[in-house]
């Protein structure tokens, strides 16, 4: 037993009880707006970068592929 007088039985049943509780009632309106989220949207990592920064013209997209073998100056 604990100081509080309640053993590891005790907890789990209390616990369990809880959970019935739970499930039988309706959450607040308030926690199921909070729980409603858009699904998660993938997306390529140079579109996110263009949009987030701005820099459409600098990385290549709405312009020609940029290729990788390109010779630097």
């Amino acid at each position: 037993m604990n100081k509080r007088g309640r053993n590891r039985n005790i907890v789990n049943m209390d616990r369990k009880r809880h959970m019935m509780e739970m499930a039988e009632t309706k959450p607040p309106d308030k926690a199921i707006a909070a729980f409603n989220r858009k699904a998660y949207e993938c997306g390529d990592v140079a579109g996110y970068m263009a949009k987030k920064y701005d820099i459409k013209g600098e990385i290549g997209i709405e312009k020609e592929a940029v290729r990788a073998d390109k010779e630097l100056p």
